[in-house]
C-alpha cells in the first residue's frame, strides 16, 4: 500500500510538470468510477490492479459507458488474457510500468486528440443524420446485394414501411414501382412517386450499394428563400 501510494504521488508530480491539473487519486474501481461522475475529467488514467471489487478494466468500461470518458491504462501487466480484457474496453491509451514522462506525455496528447476527433465525427453524424431525417423526399439506402439498410421518415411515410420492418429485405422484392412510376404501399395504396437511383462508391470507386430518392409526384414543391 505504501508502494502504491509512493508511485501515485510521483506520478502526480510528473502529471504536474507537463501541466496537467489532476483532480484526484484513488485506489479503488469503485471510488474511480465514483470520482469520474464527479470531477468529470477530460481523461482517466487507469491502473488494471486496484483495491476493492472492481479491478481496472471493469472500472474503466463502467466509467466510459456510462459517462462517456476517455481512459488509458498505466499498469504493469502485459499478459495476453489482460490485454485482450483491456482491449475490449475500447481504451485511448495503453502504457507499460514503467515509463519515461515523454511517454507518458505523447500518450496522454494522442488520448485527449483522439477523444476530441471522436467528438467532432460524432457531432458531424449527429447532424448529418438530423439533416437527412428533415429532407422531405424519402431515402433508401441499400447494400451491394439489394439489402436495405436506411429508410428516413419520409420514406418511412410514402410507402408504410418502416425500417425496422424493412431492414435487410430486398429491395426489389419489397418495394414495387411501375413502370408508369405508381408504387404499391405495404397497406395496399397506390401512390404515384418520381424515383431515381444513384450507385454508392468508396474511395477506390467500388459499389457499396445504391441510393433511391423517392419523392411523390402529386406533391407541391416550395421553395424556402
Amino acid at each position: 500500500m505504501e508502494d502504491e501510494r509512493i508511485v501515485a504521488e510521483d506520478l502526480r508530480d510528473m502529471l504536474k510538470s507537463l501541466k496537467y491539473e489532476v483532480v484526484g487519486i484513488v485506489s479503488s474501481g469503485e471510488d474511480a468510477i465514483q470520482m469520474a461522475e464527479e470531477t468529470r475529467p477530460d481523461l482517466v488514467l487507469m491502473d488494471i490492479q486496484l483495491n476493492g471489487q472492481l479491478d481496472g478494466v471493469q472500472a474503466a468500461e463502467a466509467i466510459w459507458a456510462h459517462q462517456g470518458i476517455p481512459v488509458t491504462y498505466l499498469t504493469a501487466f502485459a499478459d495476453e488474457n489482460t490485454l485482450e480484457r483491456a482491449k475490449a474496453t475500447l481504451p485511448f491509451g495503453y502504457i507499460l510500468k514503467p515509463f519515461e514522462e515523454r511517454d507518458l506525455k505523447t500518450t496522454i496528447e494522442i488520448a485527449l486528440y483522439k477523444q476530441r476527433m471522436d467528438s467532432t465525427l460524432s457531432a458531424m453524424n449527429n447532424w448529418h443524420a438530423s439533416a437527412i431525417d428533415s429532407i422531405s423526399d424519402g431515402i433508401i439506402a441499400t447494400n451491394p446485394k439489394g439489402g436495405i439498410t436506411f429508410m428516413n421518415p419520409a420514406a418511412e411515410a410514402i410507402t408504410g414501411w418502416t425500417l425496422r420492418e424493412a431492414f435487410g429485405k430486398k429491395f426489389n422484392d419489397t418495394f414495387k414501382v411501375s413502370t408508369s412510376g405508381i408504387l404499391k404501399t405495404r397497406d395496399g395504396r397506390d401512390v404515384h412517386v418520381d424515383h431515381r437511383v444513384s450507385t454508392l462508391r468508396n474511395e477506390a470507386g467500388d459499389s457499396t450499394g445504391n441510393i433511391v430518392l423517392l419523392r411523390e409526384a402529386n406533391r407541391a414543391t416550395t421553395n424556402h428563400v
